[in-house]
């Protein structure tokens, strides 16, 4: 009995070990995301913004000011007089210690920054709550049996200490006089039930080595998982405020990798867009078609494949002549009928220049005319009789379509292989506005993958087609795997002056209401969105002529991601 309950003891010291470590993790409401005690300044170059974590440990990010990118640097602070050297943890994060945070009241604080040749001093202050100092004893002991060294010397002692109880647990069997006394006092009741058998020396060791097992389960959550660097940091969700602003922490904003720029007025061209479609240039393209119908059959190589190269005058394949019964007979008598006349005009011609002297020499040439006349038609009908007409590449390019298959027949209508030149291609479009087509200063176009490459104008039809005026462009420098046939954006800039701020395209998302907004950076985890009106500038810039103030921080990357945050 005295074996079970020491068992039973140590296996529910070993199982609640790991509940012990990781107390705090039930069923308890998940925290606020602004409810970690922080602090933030700034300064025309830095940003600095200060944590403090549960542990009494104070985690600082360092990014720059305008654009929030991260800062590689220094950084030493002066808590209430006291200086201490924060650690490096990564790009632009740090973490300092220092009793100091363990204990209730307002800080104040003062960074030193240094980042290449710039530095700066930053003042802040921090209000060290109660609940903090009390949470750190709770956290210390917490730290102390989550440390993997704990864990393993825990481990080890209970595996010995089972060891140790498994041997002095062996029951030793009694002397042979106690033995016989007893079945001879009760030989009824050893006879009527089977007597148990007293535990054996492998069944104790199995005991044994199930507790130290269980012993050892109790080390594996420290050294399956070991404690990373920064490991002290409380995850903190982003979150909408009350006010329509959305709260982002420093971590999700690295995470998210988000991106400011500091907005200023200027001047920029009145753009107007439309939509085109790209297409091959007409002077460098081209189709392969047969004269007349027939029956495919490939070249020596075989068909030629989609983005292979083919030069001019190369030939793609051969078509052979497909005729009806009543057609070949007809041409066969053609032929017949000019071999024939081929054989009697040569005789003719023979006997001409042999009386040559007597006859006249006009007489010989009116033979020798007519005789290379027939022969010309008799060589005429010859490919329709039993040669085939080959298909050769009219341009230089790139095969970009294949219509045709071993043994099928093709019309004279129906082309068999369209060949482009993706160096020069072309785009069409549709402008509406006559107006702005007048006044083109430049233009672009955006494909559907968002490149964009700059387009030179070519000219504009006069035959209104859908109520509007054709146009077209060429491409300067055309990607190699561009989609030709694909519809594109095109971006007009005009004579006309606009003013506004310039941001790129994707500093703008639409809100869930419908208008544009963009989101101003107004504090370090705070970011508001601003309705503004905006006009096209290029197919990778915007300008806003109203709803946005200048001087301000604005999100050029990662605004998407921000309006998603509920």
């Amino acid at each position: 009995m005295m074996r079970r309950v020491l068992f039973m003891m140590f296996a529910f010291l070993v199982l609640a070990l790991p509940a012990v470590a990781h107390e705090g993790h039930g069923d308890e409401a998940p925290p606020v995301a602004s409810a970690l005690p922080r602090s933030e300044a700034h300064s025309d170059l830095f940003e600095i913004v200060a944590v403090l974590q549960p542990g009494g440990v104070l985690t600082i990010y360092l990014d720059r000011w305008a654009d929030n990118a991260p800062l590689e640097g220094a950084v030493t602070l002066t808590l209430d007089g006291q200086e201490i050297t924060a650690e490096r943890q990564g790009i632009g994060l740090f973490v300092a210690r220092s009793p100091l945070l363990a204990q209730p009241g307002k800080r104040n604080i003062v960074f030193t920054v240094s980042a290449g040749e710039e530095m700066d001093l930053l003042t802040a202050s921090l209000e060290v709550p109660a609940v903090v100092a009390v949470e750190t004893l709770g956290a210390s002991a917490l730290a102390f049996l989550r440390d993997t060294a704990t864990q393993a010397a825990l481990g080890v002692l209970l595996l010995v200490a089972g060891v140790f109880l498994g041997r002095g647990s062996v029951r030793r069997p009694l002397p042979p006089m106690v033995e016989e006394a007893s079945v001879a006092v009760i030989p009824q009741v050893a006879a009527s039930a089977p007597a148990k058998p007293a535990p054996t020396k492998p069944a104790l060791a199995r005991r044994a080595a199930a507790l130290g097992l269980l012993g050892c389960i109790a080390t594996l959550p420290a050294l399956a998982q070991p404690a990373a660097p920064g490991s002290t940091a409380t995850a903190e969700a982003p979150r909408r405020l009350d006010d329509g602003a959305i709260f982002l922490p420093k971590a999700s904003q690295r995470l998210l990798t988000i991106r400011t720029q500091v907005t200023a007025t200027g001047e920029a061209s009145a753009s107007v867009r439309m939509i085109g479609t790209l297409v091959p240039d007409p002077n460098a393209s081209g189709r392969v078609q047969s004269s007349q119908p027939g029956r495919l059959e490939p070249g020596a190589g075989g068909f030629p494949i989609l983005g292979q190269r083919v030069e001019r005058g190369q030939v793609l394949a051969y078509v052979t002549p497909t005729y009806s019964a009543a057609e070949r007979g007809g041409l066969v008598q053609n032929a017949a009928e000019l071999d024939a006349q081929v054989t009697i005009l040569t005789a003719r011609v023979n006997r001409l220049r042999a009386l040559r002297g007597s006859v006249s020499e006009r007489e010989i040439s009116e033979a020798e005319a007519e005789l290379v006349g027939v022969r010309q038609r008799r060589s005429a009908i010859q490919p329709a009789l039993s040669g085939r007409e080959p298909l050769v590449a009219p341009v230089s390019g790139v095969v970009s379509v294949v219509r045709g298959a071993v043994g099928q027949i093709v019309d004279s209508a129906v082309s068999v292989f369209d060949i482009v030149d993706p160096s020069r291609l072309w785009v069409e479009a549709l402008a509406f506005d006559r107006a702005a087509v007048e006044r083109i200063t430049a233009a672009s176009a955006t494909l559907s993958d968002g490149r964009v490459v700059e387009l030179e104008f070519v000219g504009r039809g006069l035959t209104v087609r859908q109520q509007a005026v054709p146009v077209n462009f060429r491409v300067r420098t055309p990607p190699p795997d561009a989609p030709i046939g694909g519809s594109v954006l095109v971006t007009l800039q005009t004579a006309r002056a606009v003013q506004g701020i310039v941001l790129p395209a994707d500093a703008v998302v639409r809100s869930a209401e419908g208008p544009p907004v963009v989101f101003e950076h107004a504090s370090a985890e705070r970011f508001v969105p601003r309705q503004v009106r905006v006009q096209p500038l290029d197919g990778t810039r915007v300008v806003i002529t109203a709803g946005l103030e200048p001087g301000g921080r604005v999100v050029v990357q990662g605004a998407g991601l921000i309006a998603q945050v509920r």
